[in-house]
C-alpha cells in the first residue's frame, strides 16, 4: 500500500510546487528574490544540490548568471559561458531541454565553470527559458542528492517551472522599464522645481544620495530603500506652490515670507496624496522639517512620532543646505557640516541616525581617498 501511495504523493508535491510558484510570481516583483524563492523550491522538490538561471547577453553572445544558488553560487556569478559552449550553451542555442545523468560522459560538458568555482558537477538538468517565442536564457539544477538521478518526471516539472521563470523575467523587465520611466518622470519634475532657485539646483538628487547612505547603513530592505529614494526626491516638490519672488529672493526672507515658505511640506503632501502609488509616502514629505525635540513644523512632532524616512531626509536636507551656497551665506566644508549635524543630535535630529550618517559618510570619504 505504501509503495502505491508514494507516486501519488510525489505527484501532489509537484502540483503543489507549481501552484505555489504561481502564487509567488504574482506576489513578488523583485526578480532576484523571486528567482531565489522558486529555485529553492525546485531544489527541495527535485532534491538537487544547486541551481541557477542564465540570461543571454545579446551584445556579447554569452550567457551570464543572474541567479546562482548552492555552495559555490557567489563564485559562479562572475563566470560567463559562450553561446553554444557546454550544456547550458547548447540548450540556449538550440532551445531544447537536456537531462544529463553523468556530465563526464557527455562531450558537451564545459569544465570551465567547475574549474573556477571548485564545485563538482555530477549531473545536470537544463531547460530553455522562452518568452514570446524567443530564447532569453537557461535554468538548470545540479546533482540529485544521494545516489539517485534526475528522471523524466523531474524534467517535466522543471520545464513547467522554466515557463513560469521566463514569464517572470519578461514581466520583471517590463516592470523595471516602467519603474525607471516613473522615476525619470519624477526626477524631471523635481529638477524643474530645483531650477526655479539657482541656489538649490541639484539639491533633491543630493538629498536622495545622502538619505540612501543612511538607509543602507540601517540595513533597510530594497523596497524600503526605494520608498526612501522616492520620498527624498520629492521632499521639496511642494515648492511648486511657493511664488518665485520668495524662492529666488537674493537675501534672507522676512517673517511673512518665511511663514509662507514653511508651508511647502504641506503643499508637497497635498500634491502627491491623490497619486495612489505615492500616497503612503506623503507623511515623509509632510514631516521632513519636524525636529526630534518637537520644535519643527508643520505639526511639532517629536522623536519616534516623526516618520523614520522624514527623520532621515531631515538630516540629508540640512547637510546639503549647509554645504551649498545660499544668498545670505557661503557654504561650509563637508567636515564643518558633519560637525553641525552632530551638534543638532538629540535636538534637531535623531541621535541614532546622526551616528549612522556620520559613520558611513566618513567611511565612504576614506574609501574614495584610498582609490
Amino acid at each position: 500500500m505504501k509503495s502505491k501511495l508514494y507516486p501519488l504523493r510525489k505527484t501532489v508535491k509537484r502540483l503543489e510546487t507549481l501552484v505555489d510558484t504561481s502564487l509567488i510570481f504574482s506576489s513578488i516583483l523583485d526578480l532576484e528574490e523571486l528567482l531565489n524563492t522558486v529555485l529553492r523550491k525546485a531544489e527541495e522538490v527535485m532534491q538537487a544540490e544547486a541551481s541557477s538561471v542564465f540570461l543571454i547577453d545579446e551584445k556579447t553572445n554569452e550567457l551570464y548568471f543572474i541567479t546562482a544558488r548552492g555552495e559555490k553560487g557567489k563564485e559562479a556569478k562572475e563566470i560567463r559561458v559562450p553561446m553554444g559552449k557546454g550544456i547550458v550553451g547548447w540548450v540556449a542555442e538550440r532551445g531544447y531541454s537536456l537531462l544529463v545523468p553523468d556530465v563526464k560522459k557527455d562531450k558537451r560538458w564545459f569544465k570551465g565553470v567547475d574549474k573556477k568555482t571548485k564545485f563538482v558537477t555530477r549531473s545536470i538538468m537544463a531547460v530553455p527559458l522562452i518568452a514570446k517565442g524567443r530564447i532569453i536564457g537557461v535554468a538548470e539544477v545540479l546533482n540529485k542528492k544521494g545516489k539517485r538521478k534526475f528522471d523524466k518526471t523531474d524534467l517535466e516539472l522543471f520545464e513547467a517551472l522554466g515557463n513560469q521563470i521566463a514569464i517572470a523575467i519578461e514581466n520583471a523587465s517590463l516592470y523595471r522599464q516602467l519603474d525607471e520611466l516613473f522615476l525619470s518622470s519624477i526626477r524631471a519634475i523635481v529638477e524643474a522645481v530645483d531650477a526655479k532657485d539657482p541656489y538649490t539646483r541639484g539639491h533633491s538628487g543630493r538629498v536622495e544620495e545622502y538619505s540612501l547612505m543612511i538607509g543602507e547603513a540601517l540595513n533597510l530592505e530594497r523596497d524600503e530603500l526605494k520608498d526612501l529614494s522616492v520620498s527624498a526626491i520629492l521632499h521639496d516638490v511642494g515648492k511648486i506652490g511657493v511664488p518665485d519672488k520668495i524662492l529666488g529672493k537674493p537675501g534672507r526672507l522676512n517673517e511673512a515670507e518665511f511663514e509662507y515658505m514653511k508651508r511647502h511640506p504641506e503643499f508637497g503632501a497635498a500634491i502627491i496624496e491623490p497619486i495612489a502609488r505615492l500616497r503612503d509616502l506623503s507623511p515623509n514629505i509632510l514631516h521632513h522639517h519636524e525636529q526630534y525635540d518637537g520644535h519643527g513644523y508643520p505639526e511639532g512632532l517629536s522623536s519616534e512620532k516623526i516618520p523614520l524616512y522624514a527623520r532621515i531626509i531631515g538630516i540629508a536636507d540640512s547637510f546639503d543646505a549647509i554645504t551649498t551656497d545660499r544668498p545670505y551665506r557661503k557654504r561650509s566644508s563637508m567636515g564643518k557640516a558633519l560637525t553641525e549635524v552632530e551638534r543638532g543630535s538629540g535636538s534637531q535630529f535623531d541621535p541614532k541616525l546622526v551616528r549612522a550618517f556620520v559613520k558611513v559618510f566618513r567611511q565612504q570619504k576614506l574609501t574614495k581617498a584610498k582609490k
